[in-house]
C-alpha cells in the first residue's frame, strides 16, 4: 500500500518539469508540497522557538501557512507551463507575469481571508506584500526552468543523432509506452520522456499494427516491455521490464487477455 502510494506520487513529481500533469496528477503534487511546507514550518519553529522559552507553533498555523505558499504557486506554475507549451512570444510572456501577479494576489487575499483565525491583530498590507516576493521570485524561476527541460526532453531524441525521433513518433521499438498529457502525448523512450503535440487516438492509429496495447484510456503499452500482469487485484497492473508498475483500465482489461 506504502509502495503504491509513494508511486502514484513520485511519477508525477519526476514528471513535473517535463509536461502539464494532469488534475490527478496536480492534486497528488499538490498534496507532496502541502505536506512538506506544514513539516517544514513545524521543524523550522520546533528549532528557532528553543530560544523564546519553548514555545510551540500550532499545527493548525502551519498547515494556514503552508497552504498559501504552496497552492497558489503551484497553480501558477501549472497555468504556465500550458501556456508556455504554445510558444515564447511575448503575449506568452506577459500571460506568464500575469499569472503570477494573480497567483501572488490570491495568496495575500488567503492571509487576510485567514488572519482572523489566528491573531486577533491587524496585519498592515506593505509587509504581507512584501512577504510574497520571495515565493513568487522562485515561481518564476521553477517556470523558467520547468520550460527549459520541457524542450530539452523534446530535443534530446534528435540531438543524441537517431534518425526518426524528428518525426511525430519515435520507431515504435525504441517506445515503452505513450501516455496522454493534456494537448500532448508522453513518450517513454530509454528512461527518457518526449513530448509530442497530438491526441492518443492520433498516436494509437500510428501504432496500431506495431504491437502496441491500450491498457487505459490515457496509455498505450509496447507489449514488448511487458514482464508479467498481476490479476489477483482490482484495478489490474502490469509489471514492466524496467521494473515499474502501471495500471489497467477496467475498460481495457479484455485487451490484455
Amino acid at each position: 500500500m506504502t509502495s503504491r502510494v509513494l508511486e502514484r506520487l513520485g511519477e508525477p513529481i519526476g514528471q513535473v518539469w517535463q509536461r502539464p500533469l494532469s488534475l490527478r496528477e496536480s492534486l497528488y503534487v499538490a498534496l507532496a508540497l502541502f505536506t512538506v511546507g506544514t513539516a517544514y514550518c513545524q521543524l523550522y519553529c520546533l528549532i528557532a522557538f528553543q530560544a523564546m522559552g519553548g514555545m510551540s507553533m500550532p499545527l493548525g498555523l502551519s498547515m494556514w501557512r503552508s497552504a498559501i505558499e504552496t497552492v497558489p504557486a503551484f497553480i501558477a506554475f501549472e497555468l504556465s507551463k500550458r501556456a508556455l507549451s504554445r510558444g515564447t512570444d511575448a503575449r506568452t510572456i506577459a500571460a506568464v507575469a500575469g499569472v503570477l501577479v494573480i497567483a501572488a494576489a490570491v495568496s495575500t487575499a488567503m492571509v487576510y481571508a485567514c488572519h482572523g483565525f489566528f491573531f486577533g491583530s491587524a496585519m498592515p498590507l506593505r509587509p504581507v506584500i512584501a512577504d510574497r516576493l520571495p515565493g513568487v521570485t522562485l515561481t518564476a524561476i521553477a517556470i523558467a526552468w520547468a520550460s527549459r527541460q520541457a524542450r530539452t526532453a523534446n530535443g534530446s531524441g534528435a540531438a543524441a543523432g537517431r534518425p526518426g525521433v524528428t518525426d511525430d513518433l519515435p520507431p515504435a521499438e525504441w517506445i515503452d509506452w505513450v501516455r496522454a498529457a493534456g494537448n500532448y502525448v508522453e513518450i517513454r523512450v530509454g528512461g527518457r520522456s518526449i513530448l509530442r503535440r497530438m491526441t492518443m487516438a492520433q498516436a494509437e492509429h500510428v501504432l496500431a499494427d506495431k504491437s502496441f496495447v491500450r491498457i487505459h484510456r490515457s496509455m498505450l503499452l509496447n507489449r514488448t516491455r511487458i514482464a508479467g500482469v498481476d490479476r489477483s487485484e482490482r484495478p489490474r497492473h502490469v509489471h514492466l521490464t524496467d521494473g515499474s508498475i502501471v495500471k489497467v483500465g477496467e475498460a481495457y482489461r479484455s485487451n490484455l487477455s
